[in-house]
């Protein structure tokens, strides 16, 4: 399979055989203290290989961005530029599933590996055992963290990490904290300042220095502020979209997973690599997001089995493809190899993630097309009564299910009763300022003049972030427009609670948020842009009546269409 002509990317079914496993939530992994350890060992032995190996993790991660090299004889096409992955594309999803496949199948041959190390005996056969049923974690940045705890796992911001290697337990560099890249630049291959300076992955950084460092706890601050509306939009893609073109890329109007994902890459990198396509994938983090990112998919996917990949022209060209191709179900993912006489795998061949050898938890036990429990799992997790939530898998497969418990509801989702559904849709040039950037919307008071304390704003309401590139062609920066969302209707429902709105309907709303509403926009850099120098920036309310769910095992219920709510951004740059 790997000596002659292609690599196939099988998965860890490639390795161990058919059955699945599912991937969990990495707080999860972490109490299961030999899947845990042995995470740890591959993953440091993986990042060790050489960079010139195609299966080493420099190449594996470059294949998303720089360096824009060729990747298992996979060449560049005439009309192609920038890596091979695909944004801004109905195939963002799906071509996304085989690159986390590979990864995790070069990251359970590492672990194997690091186990073969070890002396033969008891600890040796412990290890062995857990890798049988091991994949790599994923790490959910919506739900309700356990209790007390934040957002962002501990495990990813320490620099150091207790493990035990066959020589006993040592500390050890963390490989979720950074990438250190060995040797660093080679061949002059990340081009960019100050991606040429930094030795190592960079979140938050604290300078364009080499020995700036990561600020892993302005991060973390961050991504609590925004987490209840990511809960919102989520829950709101998971639970009322049902229609696969629009979730899978943000050149539709209203919310989609691409969105939702940018905001968690901008937030993450916050002017560091997650925060730049051409580098995000070289940080740890990019593994843990983006297998979230495909549990979204797999959810929505089980939720929704008969819509899918559907023909549409993409406007931004990859490594393989020039901007304009058309994409459908059949397009190959390249450079993704299903077998080694060189064909690719497909969305149509991708759909289902146990081709792969893999589950999530969400997934486990479902009977049949009886998506009720499924719809329980994610009103439990996403919902307006979500609270933290177990996320074993019991020994007989079945799911812990906790939403029969009391419900406490948290200001960031709507609650179940609510009739009505509004959303900010954010409208702008993705490409069009030059690099990453994040739109701020707030309820009520005018933000201060600190951008780094905006999420902290009583009127804050969330972000929602673009992720980009520095350096695009004028022709690409003016090509397409990218939407977002930032949901309201749950800031909408505290006003009415705390008595500051007489209720939540349309007519009354409307004049509020004409008053209320603002915005602001960031660059990951830290740069303020006026509204009025931002390509394209159009803001506008978008609302529904909502059929309410009449038990946990339902979702709500759009009725009808969206509609722009008029006036309610008029007379204010960019509404």
């Amino acid at each position: 399979k790997r000596q002659n002509g292609f690599f196939s990317v099988l998965g860890v079914a490639g390795i161990t055989g058919p059955a699945s496993h599912p991937r969990l939530e990495i707080r999860e992994l972490e109490k299961n203290k030999d899947q845990w350890n042995i995470y740890l060992l591959g993953l440091r032995k993986f990042q060790g290989v050489n960079q010139n190996d195609k299966l080493s993790y420099y190449q594996i991660s470059g294949i998303h961005g720089r360096p824009y090299i060729s990747w298992d004889g996979v060449n560049q096409s005439s009309d192609g530029s920038g890596g091979y992955c695909t944004h801004g594309s109905n195939i963002f999803p799906s071509w996304h599933r085989p690159y986390l496949a590979l990864f995790e199948e070069v990251l359970y041959l590492n672990a194997r590996q690091a186990i073969s190390e070890f002396p033969n005996g008891e600890l040796k056969d412990r290890y062995n055992k857990a890798l049988a049923t091991f994949r790599m974690p994923y790490w959910d940045w919506a739900a309700v963290p356990p209790s007390g705890q934040g957002s962002l796992p501990w495990s990813v911001q320490r620099p150091t990490i207790e493990v035990i290697l066959p020589n006993g337990t040592n500390i050890v560099p963390n490989p979720l904290f950074s990438y250190t890249f060995h040797p660093f630049n080679q061949n002059n291959e990340l081009v960019r300042t100050p991606w040429t300076t930094w030795p190592s992955t960079l979140r938050d950084p604290s300078s364009n220095e080499a020995n700036a460092a990561s600020r892993n706890d302005l991060v973390a601050l961050q991504l609590d502020k925004n987490r209840p509306n990511l809960q919102s939009r989520v829950y709101n893609v998971l639970a009322m979209q049902h229609d696969y073109h629009n979730i899978s890329n943000d050149l539709q109007p209203g919310d989609s997973l691409e969105s939702v994902h940018d905001t968690i890459h901008n937030a993450v990198g916050s002017d560091g690599h997650m925060s730049m396509l051409a580098y995000s994938a070289f940080d740890p983090i990019f593994w843990l997001h983006h297998t979230n990112v495909d549990r979204m998919f797999a959810i929505w996917q089980a939720l929704n089995p008969n819509s899918f990949v559907t023909s549409m022209s993409n406007p931004y060209s990859t490594f393989t493809f020039g901007s304009g191709f058309v994409a459908d179900e059949n397009t190959s993912l390249t450079p993704f190899h299903r077998d080694d006489s060189g064909k690719f795998w497909t969305s149509a061949t991708t759909r289902s993630p146990s081709i792969f050898g893999y589950t999530y938890p969400e997934l486990v036990g479902l009977s049949g097309n009886d998506t009720s429990s499924l719809v329980a799992r994610v009103n439990a997790l996403y919902g307006p009564n979500a609270t933290p939530q177990k996320r074993g898998v019991e020994a007989e497969g079945k799911l812990i299910d906790r939403s029969s418990l009391t419900p406490r509801g948290i200001a960031g989702a709507p609650n179940f009763s609510g009739e009505r559904q509004y959303i900010a849709n954010i409208k702008v040039h993705k490409f069009g300022l030059d690099g990453s950037f994040d739109v701020y919307v707030f309820l009520g008071d005018k933000p201060g003049p600190d951008p780094r304390a905006w999420a902290r704003e009583a009127s804050f309401i969330g972000v929602n972030g673009m992720l980009s590139q520095s350096g695009i062609t004028d022709a690409a920066k003016e090509s397409q427009e990218a939407n977002g969302a930032v949901p309201l209707t749950a800031a909408l429902e505290a006003q009415v609670r705390s008595g500051q709105l007489e209720s939540i309907k349309e007519d009354v709303v409307g004049p509020y948020l004409k008053q209320n509403l603002r915005w602001r926009i960031l660059k990951t850099d830290g740069e303020e842009i006026a509204v009025n120098n931002a390509p394209g920036f159009q803001i506008s309310v978008l609302w529904a009546e909502v059929q309410p769910a009449a038990s946990t095992s339902e979702f709500p219920r759009i009725k009808g269409e969206y509609r722009v709510l008029m006036d309610a951004t008029s007379g204010q740059p960019g509404g």
